[in-house]
């Protein structure tokens, strides 16, 4: 789960909890709410009391509770509870076991299959948590420290020192993305090296980011959203000079322009931005308005959705009608 998109002032005492989670797994969709969590195959089981995250793996799943320190971990309709570190805010499973990012605990917690467990202090303020080919990412905001974490063995492989309270982190197969919004610009850190590899200016004040995958006329895409400005800016991301090369010649070649230079504007100021193969949507949590979003133009789908009460899947979106307790599909006309 992405939390900055709530937490625009930073706080740290922002919980990202609310009456319902719903997320996407490999099986299906599951919904966290008032005490049960909803598995894809319909049955209904004892879950935990404030759900603020879902954690999918591939053959299971975790509920978090980060008011009080629970974690639910679910396989094949089957829940073990465990107690964690103060407050788990996200967590990751690699393989079978799960990773607990425990905010106040300052912790990363290892939950093994078996029920073993391993912790590992952090930088103050762990606030972000991202896997990447096996390895663990994690930005704590106010020590502006990037930590790798192994896991296997379960240990603190690198550090970077970036800059304190980003508001937003991702990582993609070459670089981890900060998003700092008083300085409006994103930093970049090589995670081959964990070296700073440069900066990309974005819109006025952005608070999110998501990125896309490349293509051959294009370098990776990243949209941020911006709700000073009301908008989603759309940036070309960083490449090497081959693949510029190569992506300029082959443009070139078919007579098409540069990318670059597009924008989505909006209404209201969104804080939130999702990616999901060619559905691009963007959320404004003081308005609970969920849009969908080209480089040109946006419209309204949904109204009164809570930030985590929908999820996006290759049928589309899905959001958690508290009215009538039920799923239902989202339109996204195009």
């Amino acid at each position: 789960m992405r939390q900055a998109a709530f937490c625009l002032l930073l706080s740290a005492f922002c919980l990202p909890t609310t009456a319902q989670v719903v997320a996407n797994t490999a099986n299906g969709i599951v919904v966290a709410h008032d005490g049960r969590i909803d598995l894809p195959n319909g049955k209904s089981i004892d879950g935990v009391r404030d759900a603020g995250a879902i954690v999918a793996g591939t053959d299971r799943i975790a509920v978090l509770d980060p008011l009080h320190d629970e974690a639910v971990i679910v396989v094949n309709g089957v829940a073990t509870r465990f107690r964690t570190g103060a407050t788990p805010l996200d967590g990751a499973f690699v393989g079978r076991d799960l990773f607990v990012l425990e905010r106040d605990a300052r912790a990363i917690e290892r939950i093994a299959a078996d029920g073993t467990r391993t912790s590992l202090p952090l930088a103050a303020d762990p606030a972000f948590l991202r896997e990447r080919n096996g390895k663990l990412y994690v930005y704590s905001r106010s020590a502006g420290v990037l930590q790798e974490i192994s896991t296997a063995p379960f240990a603190i492989a690198r550090s970077a020192r970036v800059a304190p309270f980003a508001s937003a982190f991702e990582t993609d197969s070459r670089d981890a993305y900060l998003v700092f919004p008083r300085e409006a610009k994103l930093r970049l850190v090589a995670l081959a090296t964990m070296q700073a590899d440069g900066e990309i200016k974005a819109g006025t004040v952005p608070v999110d980011i998501a990125i896309t995958s490349p293509t051959a006329l294009t370098a990776r895409t990243l949209a941020v959203a911006d709700p000073s400005s009301k908008r989603v800016w759309v940036i070309e991301g960083k490449q090497s000079v081959s693949q510029a090369f190569a992506r300029g010649f082959l443009r070139s070649f078919l007579g098409l322009g540069l990318f670059g230079g597009h924008d989505s504007q909006f209404p209201t100021g969104v804080d939130r931005v999702i990616v999901a193969g060619r559905l691009w949507l963007a959320y404004d949590s003081s308005s609970s308005t969920l849009y969908r979003f080209t480089k040109n133009k946006s419209a309204v789908i949904a109204q009164n959705v809570a930030p985590t009460a929908f999820t996006v899947t290759r049928d589309g979106v899905f959001a958690w009608d508290e009215a009538v307790r039920r799923l239902h599909r989202i339109g996204v006309d195009e």
